[in-house]
């Protein structure tokens, strides 16, 4: 058994993209005790890779105005969409900006000095702030850049606690009576130097999205889904499993990444054609390529089989020159040529690719779970602002916003006692009883699955196949290997989703199934729960989590 090492602080952050590190710095501001913890570097995460850029209205005017993109923000999440929620992040968008700027993270502005805001697909007006086309990682270096020269002062006391490489196992939890709420008290996380168990008042799930249980996804090797195993180990409750985003516009060419082309191009100009060079977007929806990414991703997915084609091709040439399309999207055009396709003299070969997940951990808008003491933020959580169908450039915004008001909550909260004597009760009946865990016998073999069963299309023959393969290749293991974790939380998510997909029998947003090819509002408005093994319906006026001032109060020994 590695090293056993114990640390309390008031709040342990497991993740490292914008959510985490806006989250880790508010709090250290304020005179928190924060450790934050990525199973990578702390640039490694989904925010690094996000290309269009953050969704705002910083302030309404006659072209644009909050109440606008709301508006847009419920047609992109066909029926699913938390008004009440949606209506908070967005509200919190021009803050948010604020905040970012004030830690030294800058958008792109016109000649002018007003801000340049890019149009993307279901908004109605342009209102992306973005940084040329790489501004997750333009957040996400300042975030962290921040976090670390707080991190260096050693004259700090309150400097924050930073692990890298290290991987969460487990959640700590108790329950004091069948009749009260479940409390985290903590989190145990597998290191280099072996295992440290950390008791937090906060324990905070920050972990982006699960993609890598896709053959073909956008995201990088650290997206598997880790948030959302833990929560479900503990059992909290989890919702809209089944909705999964496939971005339209991923490279497409066997042997080469699905490296994503932003939708930013298609705002600016960019078309997508056939085989015939026929402009195919319209001939599905009257907004074109500017129609709302299910939209898009189906009628690509449609064209290449009326075709029998292996991509369909986007071009980008309608931007402009050479020289203009490499001003606005410098790294697009520098990674294709890498990839062999410059796209300033020829058409990029493009089809869909696991992109986002708008289902995960369900929560309020400030990320309280059903777990008392623990939240959960960003891509891993389902707030309901997404709903069936995510809006682009909504995911920074609903982090940051989300980052935000979790930090306000806890900071206006008086220093709470960690149930540290609990914790290590914990700590040490979970390195006694290492429970058994299902991992699959073949990570690619799972990922073809859920690429082929799961994927954009799916249907309840290939569904109920699917649920049957899942389980063929799950074997049971014990012990502290961090990559048989990884994948048993990979194997976790992966059942999970096919079973969400299966009951949900309609199409909605990015759950398309080709056996019930059109939505059904009299059977399926309504959210798909898992919380503690049962699956349930839950209503869409229904808040997705229980009353956490009660349930503080009843949880206090």
């Amino acid at each position: 058994m590695p090293e056993l090492n114990t640390i309390k602080v008031d709040a342990v952050i497991i993740g490292s993209g914008l959510a985490g590190l806006l989250l880790a710095n508010e709090l250290v501001a304020a005179g928190r005790r924060v450790l934050i913890a990525t199973k990578g570097k702390l640039l490694e995460s989904n925010t690094r890779y996000a290309q269009g850029g953050l969704a705002a209205v910083l302030k309404d005017t006659v072209t644009d105005s909050r109440q606008a993109h709301l508006k847009d923000t419920l047609k992109s999440g066909a029926g699913l969409t938390d008004a009440a929620v949606a209506e908070q992040i967005i509200n919190g968008g021009a803050a948010l900006v604020e905040k970012l700027s004030s830690l030294g993270v800058h958008f792109d502005k016109t000649s002018a000095g007003a801000p340049s805001l890019h149009l993307e697909g279901g908004h109605t007006s342009p209102r992306v702030l973005h940084s040329k086309d790489t501004t997750g990682k333009t957040i996400a270096e300042g975030l962290a850049a921040a976090l670390t020269a707080k991190a260096a002062d050693e004259h700090d006391l309150n400097r924050p606690v930073i692990f890298e490489d290290a991987f969460a196992l487990d959640i700590l939890h108790f329950q004091a009576t069948p009749l009260a709420p479940r409390v985290a008290t903590g989190v145990l996380i597998l290191t280099d130097k072996g295992i440290v168990s950390v008791a937090a008042t906060y324990i905070v799930l920050a972990t982006g999205g699960a993609g890598q249980i896709f053959t073909r996804t956008t995201n990088p090797s650290v997206a598997t889904g880790d948030g959302i195993a833990l929560a479900a180990r503990a059992g909290a409750k989890l919702a809209d499993l089944e909705f999964v985003q496939f971005h339209p516009t991923a490279f497409c060419k066997e042997g080469q990444p699905a490296f994503l082309v932003s939708e930013a191009v298609r705002g600016q100009g960019a078309i997508l054609v056939d085989d015939r060079n026929h402009r195919f977007a319209f001939d599905f929806d009257k907004e074109g390529e500017l129609a709302t990414r299910d939209t898009v991703a189906k009628a690509i997915h449609q064209t290449m089989l009326n075709r029998n084609l292996d991509s369909v091709f986007l071009d980008l040439r309608p931007i402009g020159t050479a020289e203009e399309i490499e001003s606005k999207f410098p790294n697009i055009v520098e990674t294709l040529k890498k990839l062999g396709v410059d796209a300033t003299k020829e058409v990029v070969p493009v089809c869909p690719a696991a992109h986002y997940y708008m289902g995960g951990i369900a929560t309020d808008a400030k990320g309280q779970t059903s777990l008392v003491g623990l939240y959960a933020l960003g891509e891993c959580a389902a707030t309901g602002l997404h709903g069936a169908n995510r809006l682009a450039s909504n995911s920074l915004l609903e982090a940051g916003v989300m980052a935000m008001s979790l930090a306000k909550h806890i900071n206006s909260q008086s220093f709470k006692a960690i149930h540290y004597k609990k914790n290590a009760k914990l700590t040490e009946a979970w390195l006694a009883h290492c429970r058994p865990f299902a991992v699959p016998t073949n990570r690619d073999a799972l990922k073809s699955m859920m690429y082929k069963g799961a994927g954009l299309v799916r249907e309840a023959k290939g569904l109920t196949q699917l649920q049957e393969q899942l389980d063929a290749i799950s074997i049971y293991k014990t012990g502290i290997d961090r990559y048989e974790r990884e994948s048993a939380n990979m194997l976790l998510v992966a059942k999970l989703i096919a079973k969400a997909c299966a009951l949900r029998k309609e199409t909605r947003g990015g759950h398309v199934r080709s056996d019930f090819a059109t939505p059904n509002d009299s059977a399926f408005l309504h959210h798909i729960t898992f919380e503690k093994g049962a699956w349930r319906t839950q209503s869409i006026a229904a808040a997705p989590f229980i009353s956490t001032e009660r349930a503080v109060s009843l949880a206090r020994p």
